[in-house]
């Protein structure tokens, strides 16, 4: 089994920095579970804006230390990742209550980078760590309507984190 394990902006932006206990918590589930997150490019770049006051970023803090990475661009060219895509964008506007062009197009990123791996095969298992809800659901809904609900775990980022936490994992 080939999993991938895609982690969203929220997930970083509640481990806090380098220092803090719960980013220290699950760089310790990342090492000891040899799991590494991977960012779509979007994501990356919302996590990494240019403020000259922001010095050490905790996502490349990540990626230097081999436990992050950030994923080449989806293909839109395929079918299966625009539709994926524009499917999660719509459960997330009509979960939000709003015009699907306003959904960040990270969050539906999250669903196409996972489509696009297990389209391939590159992939066999996906799990999505967002702390976004209507995301998750929606990635979870959509990538089910393509045959691929089985090989699909949202997970709850605000609990995983928790869970580390409390645990000390």
């Amino acid at each position: 089994m080939n999993r991938l394990h895609i982690a969203d902006t929220g997930l970083f932006v509640a481990m806090g920095e380098p220092s803090n206990s719960r980013y220290q918590a699950v760089r310790r589930f990342a090492r000891r579970n040899d799991v590494t997150f991977v960012l779509p490019e979007r994501v990356y770049e919302e996590l990494t804006v240019d403020d000259l006051d922001v010095k050490n970023v905790p996502v490349d803090a990540a990626i230097d230390e081999g436990w992050a990475t950030v994923a080449a661009p989806p293909e839109f060219s395929e079918p299966i990742v625009s539709r994926v895509m524009d499917g999660v964008r719509r459960y997330i506007a009509n979960a939000d209550d709003r015009p699907a062009d306003e959904v960040e197009r990270a969050d539906a990123a999250l669903a196409a980078l996972a489509v696009q791996e297990l389209s391939t095969g590159a992939a066999t298992e996906v799990y999505i760590y967002t702390t976004d809800i209507a995301a998750g659901e929606g990635a979870q809904t959509v990538l089910a309507s393509e045959g691929y609900g089985d090989s699909m775990t949202f997970v709850n980022g605000f609990r995983f984190i928790e869970e580390l936490h409390s645990t000390g994992h």
